[in-house]
């Protein structure tokens, strides 16, 4: 009974083997993160479906989608596609242009992530990032626009496709070994392969946590996009003029540039005295105390050298003469 238990095991082991090599190039793609990382229910039943129809003819091909990140174009039905997005906004009206943003996340159905807003200094700013439905993300991207001046974009799609499916072949193969050795301890009889069979399932049990919240992952990112966004208030939106093309036209433009940056420069310097008055006027206390209290040991050292240089004239009482004092 022994033997046959020992060869059954040997067999479970190699068919798990030869399943994971049978995808041996895409081991490199699969995704960094720890055992830890997965949910602990994670061991539970997680019906994930596979990425090929294995009945489907190969003359079937896979109807393309357009893709929601460029708004264009087309990508294959079965692709795993994880978008992002940098996004900076500037506004006059900051209340309202983040109230706006949020009315926009709750309708198309997304939330957020994160939410940090800085009121130091003289404008406020809002940096949060954002997770929208992945049909719904060139859609947030065109109205984010409407809500607020923007000034930037950025876009990125990162095809996971390979990572993704061999995560999910990995996974049906640790099940099918599972169950193989759950069918083994069943029948085992020793302690000694009682003990082995337990400690192979127990790591088998470990990869499918590890596959299955590594899957998890990739299905947050895919179902539901990343947008990083970074609001402003700003004094003066940044307007889209028109680039000038000649000298005069450059000259013009360079002088009214000038203008409002000097006119915005004297507003911020009399708001910075306005802001800072009681700071400015100890200071300038201080500075009075200091020339005063200089010019005073000045005086001293000059009466000292005056002594020193006409001693006998100073004993007697006498002033010294002009003509001494040139002497």
């Amino acid at each position: 009974m022994k033997k046959k238990v020992c060869a059954l095991l040997a067999a479970v082991l190699l068919l798990s083997l030869t399943a994971c090599g049978s995808r041996g190039g895409q081991s490199s793609n699969t995704a960094s993160s720890s055992p830890a990382a997965a949910d602990q229910n994670a061991s539970d039943s997680y019906d994930i479906p596979m990425g090929w129809d294995a009945a489907a003819p190969e003359s079937a091909p896979m109807e393309p989608s357009p893709d929601p990140a460029s708004g264009g174009g087309n990508i294959p039905a079965d692709a795993k596609m994880i978008y992002t997005a940098d996004v900076d906004l500037e506004t006059r009206e900051f209340d309202a242009a983040s109230q706006a943003l949020s009315d926009l996340v709750d309708e198309l159905g997304g939330y957020f992530e994160s939410r940090s807003l800085n009121q130091g200094g003289y404008y406020r700013s809002l940096s949060c990032t954002v997770r929208v439905p992945a049909a719904n993300f060139a859609a947030f991207l065109e109205r984010t626009g409407e809500a607020a001046h923007m000034t930037s974009c950025s876009q990125y799609s990162d095809n996971v496709s390979e990572a993704y499916y061999d995560q999910e072949a990995r996974l049906a193969t640790q099940r099918t070994k599972l169950a193989r050795l759950q069918e083994l301890l069943s029948k085992a009889e020793n302690m000694e392969d009682i003990i082995t069979i337990e400690s192979a399932i127990s790591e088998t049990e470990l990869q499918i946590e590890y596959l299955t919240g590594s899957l998890r992952k990739y299905d947050s990112l895919i179902n539901y996009s990343t947008v990083n966004l970074y609001l402003r208030e700003v004094y003066r939106l940044s307007t889209d003029e028109e680039v000038p093309v000649t000298f005069g036209d450059r000259l013009a433009s360079a002088f009214t540039t000038g203008f409002q940056r000097g006119v915005e420069g004297l507003e911020d310097f009399a708001i910075s005295v306005a802001r800072n008055w009681m700071s400015l006027l100890i200071w300038a206390a201080v500075v009075i105390c200091a020339v005063l209290v200089l010019r005073r040991i000045a005086r001293n050292r000059k009466r000292q050298r005056d002594a020193a240089a006409f001693p006998k004239a100073e004993k007697a009482g006498e002033k010294p003469s002009e003509k001494e004092k040139e002497d």
